[in-house]
């Protein structure tokens, strides 16, 4: 039975399939969120936008969930997602993204910073592999593999199919790895206050360095991205960070998202001048907004089908891109035409 309310000047009206809005338009909207309206000529017409022709691939985001972990893409219906809850005990955390189908987490172990450290290929319902056990002793943790060989880091940071030690503000040792070793940063750097994306996928570690040119400029920054399997810094940018809210500040300003023609940035640069689109593999780049007076505001998410769409603070107003991508490739920020 179909029920109705009045809002804002329309009638809604909630079918068993759809919900009609009626008013200066009627549309009509499914329970996966596709939304079409009624035209004068008396039929529906999908409301979608046109996207640019691009191939796209699925990214998701992981989340834990009632003891487990449900891998999702904004805006898709549940069927499109991914849950799995670990036979043997509560997952306490996992990896944020995946560009790869795997997510790595945590079970809780015996004592409270005990954890068994394990991954799984979601996307393919597969079993889970147990990496290791890591183990947090006097500030520090231990990370010890399945044959005996043990790590030790300062942290550690989970990616989609394994692990980062940090052992100290310049190395660093990825697991598994088919010859296991400690990799020293460039001299000068050091990790960034977060790492973004998925790095199994961009292969990409975010790390920084300090470039005040005078002792009034101490929040100046150079962001690199330093390429793990080439051993090398592949791009750099100049960011403004207050360091005592370095992850924060540092959160809201650059975004590296996965796409099937190589790993995004999207970041305010320049201290806070403007916003940059980059594709780190081809070198491409394109200026998207700019002001002398700075970019107060960067928010940049991965529709249901992987397009990627920008919105920033420029000045009194809002300002956005439709398709990161169509704008590398054409410098359009809105919609295509056809």
């Amino acid at each position: 039975m179909a029920m109705s309310a009045v809002l804002c000047g329309c009638v809604t009206v909630q079918g068993p399939d759809n919900t009609y809005r009626v008013g200066a338009q009627t549309t009509r909207t499914d329970k996966e969120g596709n939304s079409e309206r009624w035209t004068p000529a008396g039929e529906w017409v999908s409301t979608k936008l046109p996207e640019a022709k691009i191939e796209r691939r699925p990214v998701w985001y992981i989340s834990t969930q009632e003891s487990g972990i449900k891998a999702w893409r904004y805006g898709f219906a549940s069927e499109s997602n991914f849950r799995y809850v670990d036979p043997n005990a509560p997952i306490v955390s996992a990896s944020a993204f995946s560009a790869s189908g795997w997510a790595t987490y945590l079970i809780k172990g015996k004592q409270d910073r005990d954890f068994i450290v394990k991954r799984v290929n979601f996307s393919k319902n597969a079993g889970p592999e147990t990496l290791g056990v890591l183990e947090g002793a006097r500030g520090d943790w231990r990370f010890t593999m399945g044959n005996g060989e043990a790590y030790s880091a300062q942290s550690y940071h989970l990616t989609s199919k394994g692990i980062i030690l940090v052992r100290s503000a310049t190395s660093f040792t990825s697991l598994p790895s088919r010859s296991p070793g400690a990799v020293l940063l460039p001299e000068g750097w050091s990790f960034a206050w977060s790492q973004k994306g998925d790095l199994d996928d961009t292969r990409m570690l975010i790390i920084k360095k300090p470039d005040a040119r005078t002792l009034l400029e101490p929040n100046r920054f150079l962001i690199g991205f330093y390429d793990i399997d080439k051993g090398q810094i592949v791009e750099t940018i100049k960011m403004n960070v207050l360091e005592t809210q370095g992850t924060e500040n540092f959160s809201n300003r650059l975004y590296l998202l996965s796409t099937a023609n190589g790993p995004l940035s999207i970041a305010i640069e320049d201290g806070l001048k403007n916003v940059t689109v980059r594709n780190l593999k081809t070198g491409e780049k394109r200026i998207a907004f700019e002001r002398d007076a700075g970019i107060s505001m960067l928010q940049v998410e991965q529709a249901n089908t992987g397009r990627i769409a920008i919105k920033a603070g420029v000045g009194f107003s809002d300002e956005f891109v439709y398709d990161a991508e169509d704008f590398l490739a054409t410098g359009r920020k809105a919609p295509p035409t056809n």
